[in-house]
């Protein structure tokens, strides 16, 4: 009975499209992603926004399947995470880039919906999407670069964010905002940013997701998720 099961479920598999996951975890390997690429992944793209898909492909939209931190954490429904990445256009007062994305984050201090929770000074709110930026730029060279391209067995895998991590990664970065700040996924303390000191630990912390392989595992996935608008 156990075999037919197992011979059940493999058809089921197949029927549906799906690559068991010991299988993506072999193929996932030989494409060189991490043994940590859930938690690469999950912060490549748990603030990731239309905007910044679009810096992978300028079709992209609101129409999406990433998985992201909810900008209202404390909303009556209690849905913590998205399954899509919001559209979230910056405002037009200032000329330049900068100016408006200062504009747009302090200006939203003191709300509910800024997906960062109440526990982030306003300096961290603007490293934090500062970085996220800077690491999107990053990225966007990975993933021009990427060669070979990801096959689509490799997509199919890494997009499976259920099955693979991800998302659950996501999930953990969306419940720790109710406690702290979590600038990355390795579950240490995070001193306030202050000073020099704080910020020397910060800095560190966050250059973990720049290294080759943080930024392969991150391109993999974004080349996935964005190459059929």
């Amino acid at each position: 009975m156990k075999a037919f099961l197992a011979i059940f479920v493999a058809c089921l598999a197949l029927v549906h499209g799906a690559i068991p996951h010991s299988r993506c975890t072999i193929q996932l390997q030989a494409a060189g992603l991490s043994a940590n690429y859930n938690e690469s992944i999950a912060h490549a793209i748990h603030s990731m926004t239309v905007q910044g898909l679009q810096l992978f492909n300028p079709r992209a939209n609101a129409q999406n399947t990433i998985p992201t931190v909810n900008h209202n954490l404390h909303g009556k429904d209690g849905q913590k995470v998205l399954m899509y990445a919001p559209n979230d256009p910056l405002p037009s007062d200032y000329f330049d880039f900068t100016m408006n994305m200062i504009d747009k984050i302090l200006a939203m201090i003191g709300k509910s919906d800024d997906g960062l929770g109440a526990h982030w000074s306003s300096t961290e709110r603007i490293v934090h999407k500062f970085h996220m930026w800077d690491l999107w730029l990053r990225l966007q060279k990975e993933v021009r670069e990427l060669s070979p391209k990801p096959s689509g067995s490799i997509c199919k895998c890494v997009l499976n964010v259920e099955a693979n991590g991800v998302l659950q990664a996501v999930q953990w970065i969306a419940a720790h905002y109710e406690s702290g700040t979590p600038i990355t996924l390795l579950d240490r303390p995070i001193p306030k940013l202050v000073d020099s000191e704080s910020w020397a630990f910060w800095k560190n912390d966050l250059l973990h997701y720049y290294t080759p392989e943080a930024l392969h595992d991150a391109a993999v996935y974004l080349h996935c998720a964005t190459k059929n608008f």
